[in-house]
């Protein structure tokens, strides 16, 4: 996806399932992986481990491209030339904070970027897969950077290693995360006592990006209207058996992050960055990616009207049905005084869901109206 999202597909992550089938249905490929997933045991269940760093740092995403980061910029903090990591130095007089706990960190390019802006004095970064970690490592000790890692199951987690942390970043991790209410009240936990700060920069669009029907049918319109030579040339509906077996984590509970989070944090700051239409139009089309290097003074009269017109469309989707935003940006602090009897009440509510999904061969929702539309039909629409 998009760095922060393609970023977002290099963090580990782990979703208990129950397959209905024999076992040997748990051996699963991932196209254009190196290497089989590791299967692990937590709570006595099976789980799916995320695969090699070769899967998850490759791909065009939209905000590879220089004018959609601009775009990106001024959605999230207001000016197109202002990143959300440093608009973050707002929130603490222009002072860089002290401890950063990093959730999913992947290969550790977060923090590394959030070091070099200024913006952190040092991190702690979590992660599931063990290849990444060790590349995150690696960097650390080639530049020296203040920096720990600690393998961790984030869908295990109540606690984390280490204290007095005053920032949390959640990017791109949450959307891969099963039990997302426990771990939206371990990171609470974590700054309620230090009075520090939660960030997340995260798809929260539809589950397993099983998009809507307008939304849908909006892609297909724009991308019909464009110039053959810019044009995407696959436009597929994302296939939710190939995703439970290429990436069974991905946005598993997306449509869950705001409101779970709302439960335990209030808002600091509270943006939409769209993405609804222009976010499939422009990540993996092979007819965009040669520009991908280009700065937009560099862009010719055509591809410059081509991407001005996809976000153009985008941003007046977003206007007219504010909930079709895939991607959203925040700063939050902890609530106090959560009473002992809402607190049992969501854990029993995430236990019962978990528990449904995994007698249902990892499914939580139901089929959507795209989906249904095009099993039988239109090869060239329905992807997977």
């Amino acid at each position: 996806m998009s760095k922060a999202h393609r970023n977002r597909r290099s963090k580990g992550r782990t979703l208990y399932f129950l397959i209905l089938l024999s076992w040997s249905s748990l051996l699963l490929l991932r196209r254009a992986q190196p290497r089989r997933e590791h299967l692990a045991v937590g709570n006595g269940k099976l789980a799916i481990e995320a695969s090699s760093a070769a899967v998850y740092y490759t791909g065009i995403y939209w905000n590879d491209y220089e004018i959609v980061r601009r775009y990106m910029n001024r959605l999230a903090t207001g000016d197109e030339r202002v990143t959300w990591q440093e608009h973050l130095l707002r929130f603490r007089n222009g002072k860089p904070f002290k401890k950063a706990l990093i959730l999913s960190c992947g290969n550790g390019w977060v923090e590394a970027e959030l070091f070099s802006k200024g913006v952190i004095e040092s991190a702690v970064g979590l992660d599931i897969n063990a290849d990444l970690l060790t590349l995150a490592r690696q960097r650390t000790v080639r530049s020296n950077l203040p920096f720990r890692y600690y393998l961790l199951d984030s869908n295990q987690v109540t606690t984390f290693p280490e204290n007095g942390y005053d920032v949390v970043i959640n990017h791109a991790a949450l959307h891969h995360a099963a039990y997302i209410d426990r771990q939206a009240r371990a990171v609470y936990r974590v700054l309620v006592e230090n009075t520090g700060i939660l960030v997340n920069f995260d798809y929260t669009g539809p589950h397993r990006n099983q998009y809507d029907e307008i939304e849908w049918d909006a892609m297909i319109k724009l991308n019909e209207k464009s110039l053959a030579k810019f044009r995407k040339e696959r436009l597929g509906y994302p296939r939710l058996p190939t995703m439970l077996k290429s990436d069974p984590s991905e946005a598993i509970h997306s449509e869950l992050i705001i409101p779970t989070l709302n439960r335990y944090f209030m808002p600091l700051w509270n943006r939409s960055i769209n993405g609804g239409i222009a976010y499939e139009l422009l990540t993996h089309n092979k007819n965009l990616a040669k520009f991908r290097g280009l700065d937009e003074p560099n862009l010719d009269a055509e591809l410059k009207f081509h991407f001005h017109n996809i976000l153009a469309a985008d941003e007046e989707h977003a206007r007219r049905r504010p909930n079709s935003s895939l991607f959203w940006y925040s700063v939050m602090q902890p609530k106090f005084n959560l009473s002992e009897g809402l607190l049992l009440n969501w854990s029993d509510e995430e236990r019962v869901r978990e528990e449904k999904a995994m007698n249902n061969g990892g499914i939580y929702y139901p089929v959507s109206s795209v989906a249904k539309r095009y099993q039988q039909n239109a090869p060239r629409l329905f992807g997977g």
